[in-house]
């Protein structure tokens, strides 16, 4: 099949409703076991027997995986038992009488066939005697009741055969769209500020070359969910070493090694380490630079970056109690913004500051909130040049202009 580990589950499904009950009843399983063995009960064999599980689990027991058991062949023959016949041991097979047809005429004649004497078993019984494979696992609640694990992955044959996983990579696609969105905003930004990339955008080319190259690939797994994990497996993890490179905190050794038997421990990490990746290794030229709030019209804030004070635009981001275009065109009227001591002056003497520029495009850098307004400060005006000079900046908004939130954003040009 050309797979290290061509076993594992297709599809299982169990009946919620006899679980409830006390009940294991299987409805439909299609599991091929490491020696080759297909078991498909919807096509050729019959289901295992209903397990009652006060009578097969010990009251204390908080967890269990339930496995489905196949015997073991003998070398010295005895693995077929006939309808009336009882054994001492596992037998692989066990006869059953069924009509067939005849083709060519209306005759129907009973023939013997052999069908797997499949049963479901726990991991905490005895079971050498038996070939397995886990399918499910079954937790307890604080009711005392039992119910699936939805978490638990076993082996698979098919990525699809598991709820949890495909979930995961449909919410791992999001972010990884909203991601290359975002980038491929920020290098627009680039291409119209310079005729190619600045030294400090080739990071931001690269990772959004790793995104644009996986994101199909990602998304035709999605869509057709019948590929092998290992498979899957080898693409998330190349996706995982592209974006380490833009990592700082982490290397090449935290990604999981593939287990095939204990896929859990495989797949939960790796998802996590991808999400974790998406969110550190994105290159942001954005610093958001903390206000105080010294009384109730006055905001202070500190330049602590040097950058912020020699190649950087900086964004006001307002929230107001007073309708959207109220604000957009009273705030940069009223709002006085300038050096701490500046502003001091302007509020006694009526002067202006640094002008304020309502803006109908947000800069993809910044955080898009849709209820805000969004205003960038003319750092060519002289006030401008004395904040930046004194290392610190300060805003007052007049109390006609509502109940105001502010937040700055600095946007480092290279």
């Amino acid at each position: 099949m050309g797979w290290v580990h061509p076993w594992g589950v297709q599809t299982v499904v169990f009946d919620k409703d006899a679980l409830a009950l006390g009940q294991l009843k299987a409805d439909h399983l299609c599991v091929r076991f490491a020696d080759g063995t297909l078991i498909d009960t919807d096509r050729a064999d019959g289901l295992p027997p209903v397990l009652k599980l006060a009578s097969v689990l010990p009251t204390e027991a908080q967890q269990a995986t339930v496995l489905l058991a196949l015997p073991h062949t003998y070398a010295n023959g005895g693995n077929c038992l006939k309808p009336d016949e009882q054994s001492d041991r596992p037998v692989r097979y066990r006869q059953e009488w069924v009509p067939v047809q005849d083709e060519f005429s209306d005759c129907r004649e009973s023939m013997a066939v052999a069908r797997y004497a499949v049963s479901l078993r726990f991991d905490s019984m005895e079971n050498g005697q038996y070939l397995t494979c886990p399918v499910v696992r079954l937790l307890r609640d604080a009711q005392g009741n039992w119910a699936f694990d939805e978490q638990f992955m076993p082996p698979l044959l098919r990525v699809g055969a598991n709820a949890g996983l495909i979930n995961r990579l449909d919410l791992l696609l999001t972010r990884l769209r909203a991601k290359q969105t975002r980038l491929m905003g920020m290098r627009r930004e680039s291409n119209e500020r310079m005729a190619d990339f600045a030294v400090a955008d080739v990071s931001l080319f690269w990772l959004l070359n790793a995104l644009n190259s996986y994101e199909p690939v990602l998304s035709d797994f999605l869509a057709h969910a019948d590929v092998h994990p290992e498979l899957f497996y080898r693409e998330m993890v190349k996706l995982a070493g592209s974006l380490l490179t833009f990592s700082l905190d982490h290397d090449a050794g935290v990604i999981p090694r593939y287990q095939h038997d204990n896929l859990s421990a495989v797949f939960s990490p790796l998802f996590d380490l991808l999400n974790q990746l998406l969110e550190t290794s994105l290159p942001s030229r954005m610093v958001a630079i903390e206000l105080k709030k010294p009384g109730e019209q006055q905001w202070l804030g500190t330049l602590h970056d040097a950058r912020l004070c020699e190649a950087a635009d900086f964004y006001l981001s307002v929230r107001s109690s007073i309708p959207a275009h109220q604000l957009q065109t009273r705030f940069p009227l009223l709002c006085k913004a300038g050096a701490p001591d500046d502003v001091d002056r302007m509020i006694n003497r009526a002067l202006t500051g640094i002008p304020l520029i309502a803006l109908s495009h947000v800069p993809a850098a910044i955080p898009l909130r849709l209820e805000n307004q969004y205003f960038a400060l003319d750092l060519s005006h002289p006030a401008a040049k004395a904040m930046l000079a004194s290392g610190a900046c300060a805003f007052y908004v007049p109390s006609i202009l509502g109940d105001i939130q502010l937040e700055l954003f600095a946007v480092l040009r290279t």
